[in-house]
């Protein structure tokens, strides 16, 4: 190949060259590449989305006083939350502590999964023994829908696990001596419609029925939630829990559970709303209802609604299952009531003073004795007639009555205005303090027997004529001396 030929290879490889490079060269590919690169870079550093916890209430604000009253408030994460309402309903009152002690994943059945206090009884027993609350409140049993194990000392049937399974046997061998070993039905019972859809099913529509399910004794202990025998040891555990809250000797209240979104959940928290109702009406403790606060007219769950102000406002959180702070705050208005009427039935009685036991040195023979300090204490209820009539019947004494009591509140009649008043229209004109109405008594001369002491005449109240002196004006009438005050007077008595 002759020189000239690799030349021109070589000026053509040399042109190919920045071909291939004027990707990199232009704007466009490298805007591309430096967004994927971006976007890779981005997923790396951008930590992965926290997942809010709603089960925790905000934390209590400390307080600079001491307060004179506290209320226990035991529970579940329902019970964090009622706890921040009360606090919220208590801001304004420095006399009243809220004192929070409650476990955030816990019900009557399992305190903690492991150590001790196994129970909520065993755990409140502690509490107490430290706290000095003037009222207890207890909200939980939202982590209690679950399968209960027996105890072994509450087993009723006394026999062992091997006697169990000798049972089980025996009625596996009856099974197989039946012919067919097919249980025997009634020959009217009719087959479900598998067509038909859930909600096509008669009876979808009705609320669940809140009644435990029967079913045989389970051989290893294990009660599954709403069963018979669940229901029975579960009500146990209520009872020991207000048992040891009782001790106590103060106010115990129960706080129901709310609606919880879902059909099952609303279903379940029904039915234990149920349970702790009949076990506080038993025991005599305050039960307090807060389900209608958190469901809309038809009974379902109710997400946004009216606060305890009316203001429409998220009182749920997003889980359906615990409360915003305004729900919170709504929460505590049901219990703060309770709360409030029961230590008020509780404040201590007024202490009236006493007489001293010696008599007053001071006092001067022959002078009125001096004003005790209190009077005699007269009850407001009671009746001071013995007798079983009726006030006013038959055969009743009449009470004394004041006849000017009796013509103003039962007559009707008005008192007769006193002269110079403006309400005095009587004709003509009575000066003060000297001329009375007609047929009027006054009111101060009246004795309390209701007799009338003998006044002056008519006459003698008349007022007298003066003749003018003598000057050419002698043939004028003579006028009264208080009607030519009359105009005057009455200006005064107007202004």
């Amino acid at each position: 190949m002759s020189r000239q030929a690799l030349r021109l290879v070589r000026s053509k490889s040399m042109l190919d060259k920045p071909k291939k490079l004027r990707i990199f060269a232009e704007s466009g590919p490298l805007i591309a590449l430096a967004i994927a690169a971006g976007m890779v870079l981005d997923r790396r550093q951008t930590p992965p989305p926290v997942r809010e916890d709603f089960s925790k209430a905000p934390p209590p604000e400390k307080r600079e006083t001491v307060p004179e009253r506290q209320i226990l408030v035991l529970g579940d994460a329902m019970a964090d939350w009622l706890a921040y309402g009360l606090e919220e309903a208590y801001s304004e009152q420095p006399d009243m502590g809220v004192v929070r002690k409650h476990k955030t994943v816990s019900g009557l059945i399992r305190y903690q999964p492991k150590g001790d206090p196994a129970d909520w009884a065993a755990a409140a027993k502690g509490v107490l023994a430290i706290e000095k609350p003037d009222a207890i409140v207890v909200m939980l049993g939202l982590d209690d829908r679950m399968p209960m194990r027996e105890p072994a000392a509450e087993k009723t049937d006394g026999k062992s696990a091997a006697d169990n399974k000798v049972d089980k046997k025996d009625n596996k061998k009856d099974a197989k001596a039946k012919p067919g070993g097919k249980p025997t039905g009634k020959p009217d019972d009719k087959p479900a419609d598998a067509e038909l859809s859930p909600g096509d099913a008669p009876g979808a529509d009705q609320p669940p029925v809140i009644v435990p399910e029967k079913r045989a004794r389970s051989p290893d202990g294990v009660y599954e939630f709403r069963e018979e025998r669940w229901v029975e040891l579960y009500n146990k555990k209520i009872e020991e829990m207000i048992g040891v809250l009782r001790s106590k000797g103060v106010p115990v209240l129960w706080v129901g559970l709310p609606v919880v979104r879902g059909p099952k959940a609303t279903a379940d928290t029904l039915f234990l709303d149920s349970l702790y109702r009949d076990a506080a009406g038993k025991a005599g403790i305050t039960y307090v209802d807060v389900w209608d606060g958190f469901v809309d007219e038809a009974g379902r769950f109710l997400q946004q609604g009216p606060d305890f102000e009316g203001q429409i406002r998220r009182l749920r959180s997003y889980d359906g299952v615990y409360f915003t702070k305004a729900g919170a705050r709504k929460l505590a208005h049901y219990v703060e009531r309770e709360i409030n009427r029961l230590l008020a039935a509780r404040s201590a009685p007024i202490v009236l003073p006493t007489e001293p036991a010696t008599p007053d040195a001071n006092a001067l023979p022959g002078q009125p004795a001096p004003r005790p300090l209190a009077g005699p204490i007269l009850p407001l209820v009671d009746s001071s007639v013995g007798t079983d009539q009726l006030l006013g019947g038959p055969g009743s004494r009449p009470a004394a009555v004041d006849t000017l009591a009796a013509r103003v509140l039962v007559k009707g009649e008005p008192l007769p205005a006193p002269a110079g008043r403006a309400d005095d229209f009587v004709w003509p004109r009575r000066e003060v303090r000297r001329e009375q109405a007609k047929g009027e008594t006054p009111v101060a001369s009246a004795s309390p027997d209701g007799r009338v002491p003998v006044t002056a005449s008519a006459a003698s109240l008349k007022p007298k004529k003066h003749r003018r002196p003598s000057g050419g004006q002698g043939h004028l009438s003579t006028v009264a001396r208080g009607m030519a005050r009359e105009p005057a007077l009455a200006r005064s008595n107007l202004w």
